[in-house]
This record gives structure tokens, C-alpha cells and sequence, in this order.
């Protein structure tokens, strides 16, 4: 019966670090590393049965490896501070302790908030190693989109995560201009690059992938949109690198 240590990260989440912490009840210790909230967050947090942490924030991939190290059990459940497990995961997760591991790392289905609405079950779920041993596993350094990587086995378990990532349109563009200057420069320092065909045909690809294949019509107008915004980012992100690419070629010459 493996002892869990549950993580979160945070930063100016008082609308949801209540309901994150009320979910990993079954957590053996919950650690939360926040990067100097100025709202009501730290308030929370200190009515919670939880260890609290500070640090500045080092970038997306350190802060969760920084809250990693701070646990003193090897299995680690990784929660962001806008998300919270269902209770029917919670009780998967609970059956999960009772027994020894067969695997080293375990995805969970995330269920994402579609600026008004949960999107419908039919829509296609992304998955993410969310329980995993530290022993043999890490955060992988990228800009953005970091993600656990492990040595070991990996499995699922269908404990679904529920996530407030994007509340508005306005949360949705403010995360497009962000996100896709750091994917543009990741892809950049990994000497990536981007010719004209993909700058054109890609984002026509992409709202295909995501309306279709991915299935957010089910979500409605809210699904339109969101493939919409979802494929702008896609366009920004290549424009960027592309833009990189070329201020590059410029300095070189100078």
C-alpha cells in the first residue's frame, strides 16, 4: 500500500484551489507550492489541510519539478491548481492505494471547461501521467506544455480530472499570445523551423483535427470557437517561430 504525496502549483487561483485540495483528501500529504498569489488564494489555502510552499516562478516545468522534490513519499498524484478530481476518481484512486503499483506512472483522462459549459462527454479526452513514482520519473524541461516522463510502465486509470483552464474567450486569447510565444521559441531553440506550404495549409489541418477528428462539435457554438481559437494558435505559433527564424537570419547578416 503505496504512501501519495499530492502536488499543485499555484498562483492567484482563489476561485478554484478550494476544490483542487477537497479533492486529494486521500493524499497522505498535499504540497502546494504557490509563486506569491496577491488575491485570496494564500487565505484558502491556510484554512486547508495542507504544507505551504513559496518560490518566484522559474517557468512552467521547474516550478512543478520544485514541488516534486518538496514531497517526502515517492508516489506522487500531480494536480494544476484550476483542476479537481471527480469523486468517482477519488475513489479509483483510493481502490489504487490499496494494492502494489503494476506500473511505474498512470494517465488520467482530463474533462476540460469550455467557456460556459463542460465539454460533452463525446468530445475526445486528452490524458496525461498524473500518477507516477518519482523514483523514475521527471517534468520534462519544455517552455510549455510540460508533461511527466517516466523510465517505467505506463498505464490508465479512469479517474477523470476536471479542468477550469480557459473561463472566457478573453482567458482563452490571453493564454494563445502567451503560450504560443513560448512554443515559438522552444521549437526555435531546437533548431525547428517553418517553409511557407505549412504556414498556409496547417492551420486548415488543424481546425479539421480539432472540429472533427477531436470532436468538439459536439460542443456547439462553444466548440466552434474553441477550435477557432485553438487552430489562431496554431497560427501563431509557426508565424512566431517563423518570425524568429528570419530576425535570426537578419542579425547574422548585420
Amino acid at each position: 500500500m503505496p504512501k501519495l504525496s499530492a502536488v499543485i502549483t499555484c498562483f492567484n487561483n482563489e476561485d478554484t484551489i478550494r476544490k483542487c485540495v477537497d479533492s486529494l483528501s486521500f493524499a497522505d500529504e498535499i504540497i502546494v507550492l504557490d509563486s506569491f498569489s496577491n488575491d485570496k488564494t494564500l487565505k484558502i489555502l491556510n484554512q486547508l489541510p495542507c504544507s505551504i510552499h513559496q518560490q518566484k516562478f522559474k517557468g512552467f516545468w521547474k516550478q512543478k519539478q520544485d514541488a516534486i522534490n518538496l514531497c517526502q513519499y515517492d508516489w506522487i498524484i500531480l494536480l494544476d491548481s484550476d483542476e479537481y478530481l471527480t469523486n468517482q476518481a477519488q475513489t479509483k484512486i483510493r481502490q489504487w492505494k490499496k494494492s502494489t503499483p503494476q506500473f511505474s506512472a498512470y494517465q488520467l483522462p482530463r474533462r476540460e471547461w469550455v467557456f460556459w459549459q463542460w465539454s460533452h462527454p463525446l468530445v475526445h479526452q486528452n490524458k496525461f501521467v498524473r500518477l507516477f513514482d518519482k523514483r523514475v520519473s521527471y517534468v520534462s524541461h519544455d517552455l510549455v506544455h510540460e508533461s511527466i516522463k517516466t523510465t517505467g510502465k505506463v498505464s490508465s486509470l479512469d479517474a477523470t480530472i476536471m479542468h477550469y483552464g480557459e473561463t472566457s474567450v478573453e482567458v482563452k486569447i490571453e493564454k494563445i499570445n502567451k503560450y504560443a510565444l513560448l512554443a515559438a521559441q522552444q521549437k526555435h531553440q531546437q533548431g525547428k523551423t517553418v517553409g511557407k506550404i505549412k504556414l498556409k495549409l496547417y492551420p486548415i489541418w488543424y481546425f479539421f483535427r480539432q472540429y472533427l477528428i477531436r470532436r468538439q462539435i459536439f460542443n456547439g457554438k462553444a466548440g466552434f470557437i474553441n477550435a477557432k481559437l485553438n487552430t489562431r494558435y496554431a497560427t501563431m505559433k509557426y508565424a512566431k517561430l517563423y518570425d524568429l527564424i528570419h530576425k535570426g537570419n537578419r542579425n547574422k547578416k548585420t
